[in-house]
């Protein structure tokens, strides 16, 4: 049976579903074209990217995004790297990420 999306979601439930999913590095789905380029450009790995969804922290959202799906940007300071993830949350299924900076 699948979820139905949340018509309210603040920022502590965004944040448990996000750790959920990110749980499972499968769940994880980097978007193809820009957010590859701004990887690429900035020399971000995918576990980077796996960690700042398990640990980071939301600093914008969430939001419903033009898709219909729940967003957050989500911050991670670590070893004295920075970095920033879009994410949609398609809901309980899986995080799509849309770009990091």
């Amino acid at each position: 049976m699948a979820q139905v999306v949340p018509l309210e979601l603040n920022e502590a439930a965004a944040l448990r579903m996000v750790r959920k999913l990110a749980a499972d590095s499968s769940r994880i789905v980097i978007e193809l074209g820009h957010c590859r380029k701004q990887m690429r450009k900035r020399g971000v790995t995918r576990p980077q990217v796996e960690q700042c969804l398990r640990k980071g922290t939301i600093t914008e959202g969430p939001f419903v995004n033009q898709h219909g799906n729940w967003q957050v940007n989500l911050f991670r300071h670590a070893a004295g790297e920075e970095l920033t993830c879009t994410v949609a949350i398609e809901w309980a299924t899986q995080l799509l990420v849309i770009t990091v900076f």
